[in-house]
């Protein structure tokens, strides 16, 4: 079950990339959560597919071309990380943006139930249990 679990994420993020909208309400789990890094200025949790659609289009529109490059995928059973650089130009300023971020994804019932963000791979391995 955990590749397919890896595949669920992976297909979230390409149809992430994709398009500007974020409406993957057959891939997250009703009681979804994002939990945005803490050293970032939109730190918090994002709740239900609402909150992550509110969430989107704040990146979206602060963006002109935002975007999740996935380097490295790993795969922990219920959890799925993401070894990532957030990228895009700061809207109105051209302003190039590649940030380091892992993601910890937890599924659940086949759906993306949370994603918690981290600066670095450390800390998310060390979060779910997987420290290296």
């Amino acid at each position: 079950m955990s590749q397919e679990n890896v595949e669920l994420v992976r297909a979230a993020c390409e149809w992430a990339n994709r398009t500007r909208d974020f409406d993957i309400g057959d891939v997250i789990h009703p009681d979804f959560e994002w939990h945005t890094r803490q050293d970032l200025p939109d730190a918090g949790a994002r709740k239900g597919h609402e909150g992550v659609a509110r969430l989107r289009a704040e990146w979206v529109e602060a963006f002109e071309d935002f975007r999740i490059d996935v380097e490295d995928w790993i795969d922990g059973g219920d959890h799925v990380v993401t070894v990532s650089r957030l990228r895009g130009r700061i809207r109105g300023t051209g302003h190039e943006v590649d940030v380091p971020e892992t993601q910890v994804w937890q599924i659940r019932d086949g759906k993306a139930a949370e994603v918690r963000a981290y600066l670095t791979r450390a800390e998310a391995l060390k979060a779910v249990g997987l420290e290296e």
